[in-house]
């Protein structure tokens, strides 16, 4: 009885520890299953900044930006933005106790589908390179750090060249991006999906020919000296062209680029 006792504690104590680990891996799934759904809020897309004055961005906030970009795809060959992104992991750095902050996130790539208005994709999905380093927030306020992003590809480009030449309008599009990072602790994480609106159009920005035409081609001639410069606007917007970037005559370029199409 005596055995059968201590085989019957044995039993149940293996019983209990096999209750136990079931237990703690259902309790430790749920917890996984917590932080994938918690990673998506820990890092986020806020807006895509605006390019001001000289065309440079300054990340916050409270800093200007834009809710629609648009792309001339005859003097573009890709187009990117500078996204704003925000990091709501709490600190975890001690001073006190020497514990190092693991809270930074570091981002490192990006996810990009780009489909048309009607949800069609235009091209497959691309990943891209990205950099940056978001530290994390304070209090109620997250971090946040800007990430070039590339939202229209080369090959993304040439296909919205080519339809919004043959349709001879503008091109909506909607591009959507995932940003990915990690943690100086070693944690996965990324946004969920961020969609930006992008108008293209083709040979559709005002383009200057300086006088005499010849200094389109080679402004080296003592009668090129005088032409003005034609002020631009920044990438993400339509505006004039100079000749002198194109190298020939606007005429000259444009049939140049349609020749490829």
């Amino acid at each position: 009885m005596a055995d059968e006792g201590e085989g019957s504690v044995a039993a149940t104590s293996g019983l209990a520890r096999r209750l136990c680990a079931l237990a703690l891996l259902a309790v430790s799934g749920g917890l996984l299953a917590s932080a994938c759904a918690d990673n998506e809020s820990s890092l986020f897309v806020r807006m895509r900044m605006a390019r001001t004055g000289d065309c440079t961005v300054t990340c916050g906030a409270d800093e200007p930006f834009w809710t629609e970009d648009t792309v001339d795809a005859a003097y573009a060959g890709s187009h990117s933005a500078t996204l704003l992104v925000g990091n709501q992991i709490v600190q975890r750095g001690d001073p006190d106790v020497l514990r190092t902050e693991t809270s930074r996130v570091h981002l490192y790539e990006a996810e990009v589908r780009v489909d048309d208005i009607e949800g069609n994709a235009v091209t497959e999905g691309y990943v891209v390179p990205v950099t940056g380093m978001i530290d994390p927030g304070t209090s109620s306020d997250a971090g946040y750090n800007c990430a070039e992003v590339l939202l229209l590809d080369g090959a993304t480009m040439d296909n919205l060249r080519r339809r919004a030449a043959s349709l001879g309008r503008d091109v909506q599009v909607v591009a959507t991006v995932v940003v990915r990072g990690r943690t100086l602790g070693g944690q996965e994480v990324e946004t969920a999906e961020w969609s930006y609106p992008i108008r293209v159009c083709f040979a559709c920005s005002r383009c200057v020919d300086v006088s005499p035409a010849t200094c389109c081609v080679s402004s080296a001639s003592e009668e090129c000296e005088d032409n003005d410069e034609v002020v631009g606007t920044c990438s993400g917007q339509r505006g004039p062209q100079d000749c002198r970037n194109l190298g020939q005559t606007c005429a000259a370029y444009i049939e140049s680029v349609r020749r490829t199409l």
